[in-house]
């Protein structure tokens, strides 16, 4: 429009001038083609060819505007469906953010194809179904995702994998990241999102296969491999003792790197392990190796629970700790139980009262208990001692359910 006012100034400011020219000097023209012949003064002759120009410009601009007054037509169309869309679109996302899922994932599915951006559309629509409980309906818009944009596969399968485990499909998410992993072997995600898969399946080999690619692709930090490493090997370990493959639990145990081997919560795990197997003269070595390296009181008491050959030995072994580490509970009752062992009665009875004494346990109680009740022949006081040790338990139940009840609290502070 701006360029069509712009050539009519022009052409006013050309008759204008022209009429100025014209009205000192109208000159004289004369046009002639065979018979016919036309004469009359050269304005009037210039007026009427640029008329007859215009006119022809006009019908050939008229003409060009109805031919591409349809494709006006449909980019209009076009770019109303296009807002449209996009409206539509926003709403989705603003539903899904709050919650509703339904009206999300109407607004999301009418959107997509002319949105711009389907694969979005589709992606966020199937997460709306998954709230739904509607899993056919995720799977289709997690395929049409994928045939909006095929080459988008490491993403919509992550989205599919995500939503799987969410819904409790471990299996299923397992498959499909395992096709993801073939395609990108190295996505940083898939490992994350496999890591977590083989663990809700307590899938430990495979775990144990994963662990060096982890290691060598940076997925986690080093502290946390290693924190897991282990977890994992104890994890096998439980593993081969169900299975009663004795030969594999050791293998286990010397696979570890010697520093984790001196670890005092690792041997005492290793240690309850050879017990429940009866390898009992192993199991009192490690412990006497660990406690030369550690005073780490689980070890002190599992010293107690084992039973060594030389019972007298074992009972000498653990009074020479005496002198080094006092008098703790936790010695006192190993102490008082290796008595027993010994047939030494008063003198496990003083130990366990002393242990007792020093901090009140459970444990100590009832090991006292049966001794009163079986080897003292004093009922009364097995009584009073079982007694004692189910009001400390209980005492101590109450404690951790306080306790589990603040973490609660902590952890939703909306409440």
């Amino acid at each position: 429009m701006i360029k069509l006012l712009f050539y009519a100034l022009i052409f006013l400011i050309a008759a204008a001038y022209l009429a100025l020219i014209a009205k000192e000097d109208p000159g004289y023209a004369l046009l002639s083609y065979g018979d016919w012949s036309v004469e009359g003064t050269l304005v009037f002759l210039l007026s009427v060819l640029t008329v007859i120009i215009s006119g022809i410009l006009l019908v050939v601009y008229l003409l060009v505007k109805t031919i591409k007054f349809p494709g006006r037509i449909s980019h209009w169309t076009h770019n109303r469906k296009t807002h449209k869309a996009i409206k539509n679109c926003n709403q989705g996302f603003i539903e899904l953010a709050e919650g509703n899922w339904r009206e999300a994932e109407k607004h999301l599915r009418k959107s997509a194809n002319d949105s711009g951006m389907p694969i979005l559309n589709y992606l966020a629509a199937a997460r709306a179904a998954q709230e739904e409980g509607a899993q056919r309906r995720r799977d289709n818009y997690l395929l049409q995702a994928h045939k909006s944009d095929p080459s988008a596969d490491v993403a919509i399968g992550l989205t599919q994998a995500e939503l799987q485990i969410k819904d409790g499909q471990a299996e299923q998410a397992l498959a499909t990241l395992m096709h993801l992993r073939s395609v990108a072997p190295r996505h940083k995600q898939v490992l994350k999102m496999l890591f977590a898969v083989y663990q809700q399946l307590n899938s430990w080999r495979d775990l144990e296969q994963l662990l060096p690619v982890l290691k060598k692709n940076n997925i986690f930090e080093l502290h946390v491999v290693n924190s897991f490493e282990k977890s994992l090997i104890q994890q096998l370990m439980k593993q081969a003792l169900q299975e009663q493959n004795r030969g594999e639990l050791k293998a286990l145990w010397n696979r570890l790197p010697k520093l984790t081997q001196n670890e005092p919560d690792m041997i005492h795990f290793y240690c309850q392990l050879l017990l429940t197997i009866n390898e009992e003269e192993q199991a009192i070595e490690l412990i006497k190796e660990g406690i030369k390296r550690h005073w780490y009181a689980p070890l002190i008491l599992l010293f107690g629970q084992a039973r060594e050959g030389d019972v007298v030995k074992q009972l000498e072994t653990a009074e020479s700790w005496l002198s080094d580490n006092g008098r703790s509970s936790e010695l006192l009752l190993t102490l008082g139980r290796l008595s027993i062992y010994n047939q030494l009665w008063g003198k496990a009875r003083d130990y366990l009262l002393e242990s007792i004494k020093t901090t009140p346990s459970t444990e100590a109680f009832q090991v006292l208990g049966e001794l009163y009740e079986q080897h003292l022949d004093d009922s009364v006081e097995a009584m009073n001692c079982y007694r004692e040790g189910l009001i400390l338990s209980s005492k101590c139940r109450e404690v951790v359910r306080l306790e589990d009840n603040s973490a609660v609290k902590t952890a939703l502070p909306y409440n």
